[in-house]
């Protein structure tokens, strides 16, 4: 009684024929259920690209190579800023001038010295021979009173021999020192100035192999561009190879349940939406995190490998996909957008005689797309995707 209350109503629609209907065929096929993973690429052969070994923590970029650049080993790549290093380099260059003068200033005062020093033990030393000379004379030449003082005289001229030997023994010490303080400080000085000339010379990065420049984009989703600032360990671009790929998806932590190594992948670029790239699922991570700094929802990371592709990819390319996480062979299915509800359950509106039919169905499993019919419907029925019913009523 229903199922004829229903073909009356269809007929009151108006009779213009199946043919104005959006008709579908059911088939049997493989039902593949899928799980949605969403990432972008990135390349396995890359070399990271940051700023230079220097003493330094923060830099301004003041020069790059531009984005997809091909470039070979050697060819500059970025340039930072290398104001700071300048001005500290001339800082300590006048340094080092200061210091020279000083060493020169000490070697000659240190000469100078010297002779006066040569000058007081040759006048010291005529004392002490002539003393000698006196105290030689025989004692019956000279009274004994008088021998006495000159032995005294003798001993005091050796006495100031020694004392000025002494002087000039200690004044060289010092001098040595004193010049060896500044010879040291020269040494610094100098030692830090080729530092620093090298510092500057670093702050042009050159490519330390062939490949092609990629910026990396950050967790802000933004590219590094000239002016701006990085900091020591930071990636400011990349040089990558781009013969071969992985994809770094996203599973929702609901469904990486039913994610496993191994499982065949299907994606697509949003840059290139005709171009379906497969793979299968890789290492998946052992910890939940946000999805982004704006999306707070819990993913799990996925590795996919990618399948060899003679298409133009990039590290950063956007995708989405679907894993395949179970395939039900020789499935009766049904487009999920020809199922319709009601209060009397799941219907769909068969071809019938011209006619459209509601018929009730069983159904099963489900992907994204189609729907397993476990009963109410055969291969070969033609279904309608719209709803008659309401189509009517309008």
């Amino acid at each position: 009684m229903k199922r004829a209350l229903l073909l009356i109503a269809l007929a009151a629609c108006g009779r213009r024929g199946a043919a104005e209907q959006q008709l579908v065929e059911i088939k049997r096929a493989d039902l593949v259920i899928g799980v949605a993973v969403t990432g972008e690429l990135a390349a396995i052969d890359s070399t990271d690209i940051k700023p230079p070994s220097v003493n330094m923590w923060n830099f301004k970029i003041a020069a790059m190579a531009d984005d997809g650049a091909e470039v070979k080993a050697g060819e500059p790549v970025v340039g930072f800023d290398p104001s700071e290093q300048m001005r500290e380099l001339e800082s300590v260059m006048n340094e080092v001038e200061a210091a020279k003068r000083n060493v020169d200033k000490k070697l000659a005062d240190m000469a100078l010295a010297k002779r006066e020093q040569e000058l007081e033990l040759a006048q010291a030393e005529a004392l002490v021979r002539k003393a000698t000379l006196k105290t030689d004379t025989p004692g019956d030449i000279i009274a004994s009173v008088d021998l006495e003082v000159l032995k005294l005289e003798e001993k005091s001229a050796r006495i100031g021999l020694e004392l000025a030997k002494a002087k000039a023994s200690q004044t060289q010490r010092a001098d040595a020192a004193a010049l060896q303080t500044l010879k040291e400080k020269l040494a610094y000085v100098s030692f830090r100035a080729q530092q620093l000339q090298g510092d500057v010379m670093k702050m042009n990065v050159a490519a330390p192999r062939a490949g092609t420049v990629v910026y990396p984009v950050s967790w802000r989703g933004e590219k590094k561009k000239v002016g701006d600032g990085a900091w020591r360990m930071e990636v400011v671009l990349q040089i990558v190879g781009l013969d071969k790929m992985v994809g770094k998806g996203n599973v929702d932590e609901v469904d990486i349940a039913h994610v496993k190594g191994g499982q065949p992948v299907a994606l697509q670029l949003d840059a290139l939406p005709d171009v379906v790239l497969r793979g299968k699922v890789g290492p998946i991570a052992g910890r939940v995190h946000n999805k982004s700094q704006t999306d707070p929802s819990h993913v799990v990371g996925v590795k996919i490998d990618l399948d060899p592709t003679t298409s133009p990819l990039r590290p950063g390319m956007r995708f989405r996909g679907e894993v395949e996480a179970e395939r039900i062979p020789n499935v009766v299915q049904i487009p999920s957008d020809a199922v319709f509800v009601t209060p009397d359950g799941p219907v769909a509106y068969r071809e019938k005689d011209g006619e459209l039919e509601a018929v009730r169905l069983q159904l099963g499993r489900r992907s994204a797309t189609v729907i397993e019919v476990v009963s109410g419907l055969a291969p070969g029925d033609r279904v309608s995707r719209t709803d008659p019913t309401r189509r009517g009523s309008s």
